[in-house]
């Protein structure tokens, strides 16, 4: 950041008009996003802007987004990493709770006019253009970007990490990681769940309720569970593209997303006997497209994955459907709150909370937890990112949104391969900042730049970027 835009925003931060004016809008170009309000709440700026974005078939959409920033923390360091929640919607509150840890928090806001989308449909354009604006924000470090999310946001995570640079970290909770298993597993067991009854009437109640999750997708990507799409629209189908490190936690008991896609050994099998007749998880007999048939642990190199099992926390308890209906009828003692175990020295830390086999009233879990993973952004935070962030498969990736031609797109329903690109002046703009930030980082990352663009005869401004100073 030059001199000039320290003392703009030094300006901006101290000033009574906070936080008015922090946020700039854009003007000028295709896809700039408007300031929608400015407020401060406590010491923090909360900040709702209008995203223009690309839809699937590559027409113009807008979308709602939200910034939370600290006023103490902005004023004490002048730049802050970016902290992006994506695809669902969290709440002001809990945004406040990550920025006063010293992050810019962004997320998605849906409303009438803005509704969620399906996280393999418009979801993953609208997080894309989300996160390119949160790094065109003159106050972000674009050196450190984490991306969080869960269930389909966890999906929405590791798909975002293999496109975007630079990423810093990525945490990853029960996300989607094969949605040729996750949707077959939801279709064969409609007749399990009496879909689409009222989800209270149904043996298996809230898998009922996010069992119409297939029917919205496969609206856009057909109904035939072996196609291909399932496969390229899939995280295990371009995990060679995320460098970064990555923390998953996974849960025996999720009746959601099973856990039988991450693993072939650390799952455990339900009980039938208490299941409805015609239930069934089984990976091999639901995956019927040929690609996806592999679990997330073999596609991922065995001396970078760190894995641990927790156990069930003391005083943990069953989640039945009726503490889900009625949580003010859970027990006052609760587990206490632990940080998850994970690896500084692997790419992959999968976390895998045993609660044993899944119950049928279940959500993501069957029984209450309370693990946190502040200890894996904080470290990744303030650590030097690793020069191996970057490698041959993202920067062909970056060589591809560059040239605005993405390869092993997965194709919609009439044939057309799904469009997965922003505007394209800024996925260009994106990629340059982006290279030019990562050589910043010191002269092995510059190296590394130099030596892979020389392998892949990467575009020539891709070279000169490894000269460039980071853009203000």
């Amino acid at each position: 950041m030059t001199g000039a835009a320290l003392l703009t925003l030094a300006t901006l931060v101290t000033s009574s008009a906070f936080p008015e004016g922090l946020v700039p809008d854009e003007s000028g170009f295709k896809g700039a996003v408007k300031v929608v309000s400015a407020t401060e709440e406590d010491g923090f700026a909360i900040v709702l802007a209008e995203v223009p974005f690309l839809d699937v078939y590559g027409k113009d959409q807008l979308g709602l987004a939200r910034l939370v920033i600290q006023r103490e923390a902005l004023e004490k360091s002048g730049s802050l990493p970016a902290f992006c929640f994506v695809h669902y919607e969290m709440d002001v509150a809990g945004a406040q709770g990550i920025a006063r840890e010293g992050w810019v928090h962004s997320t998605a806001v849906y409303d009438a006019a803005h509704p969620i989308d399906t996280s393999v449909g418009n979801g993953n354009n609208l997080a894309r253009a989300i996160l390119q604006w949160v790094r065109r924000l003159p106050f972000v470090d674009r050196s450190r970007l984490h991306i969080d999310g869960g269930s389909q946001g966890g999906y929405m995570a590791l798909a975002m990490s293999a496109d975007n640079f630079p990423v810093t970290s990525t945490t990853a909770d029960v996300p989607v990681v094969n949605w040729a298993y996750n949707f077959s597993y939801f279709v064969k067991n409609k007749p399990a769940t009496k879909y689409p009854v009222a989800f209270e009437e149904s043996p298996l109640p809230i898998m009922c309720m996010v069992t119409g999750l297939a029917d919205q997708s496969m609206a856009y990507f057909g109904n035939d569970l072996g196609a291909d799409a399932w496969y390229y629209l899939s995280p295990i189908a371009y995990l060679d593209r995320i460098a970064n490190p990555v923390l998953v936690t996974s849960v025996t008991g999720d009746m959601l997303v099973p856990m039988e896609q991450m693993s072939r050994t650390h799952f455990v099998p339900h009980d039938p006997t208490r299941f409805p007749e015609g239930y069934v998880r089984d990976f091999d007999t639901l995956t019927v497209c040929k690609k996806a048939r592999k679990v997330f642990e073999e596609c991922i190199p065995a001396e970078e994955t760190f894995i641990h099992v927790e156990p069930l926390q003391e005083n943990s308890f069953e989640v039945t459907f009726d503490l889900f209906q009625h949580p003010e009828k859970k027990p006052d003692k609760r587990p206490e709150v632990k940080q998850k175990t994970w690896s500084k020295d692997h790419q992959w830390s999968l976390s895998y909370a045993n609660e044993g086999p899944p119950l049928p009233g279940a959500s993501h879990v069957s029984f209450k937890w309370a693990m946190v993973g502040n200890s894996f952004w904080q470290y990744y935070r303030d650590a030097v990112p690793a020069p191996d962030i970057l490698n041959k498969a993202k920067l062909k990736r970056l060589m591809e949104r560059y040239e605005g031609r993405l390869s092993n797109l997965p194709k919609l329903k009439d044939g057309t391969p799904v469009h997965r690109l922003n505007y394209p002046a800024l996925e260009q703009r994106d990629v340059l900042m982006g290279l030019a930030d990562y050589a910043t980082l010191g002269e092995t990352h510059r190296a590394r730049l130099l030596a892979l663009c020389e392998a892949l005869k990467a575009p020539k401004v891709f070279r000169e970027a490894a000269s460039m100073a980071a853009a203000p």
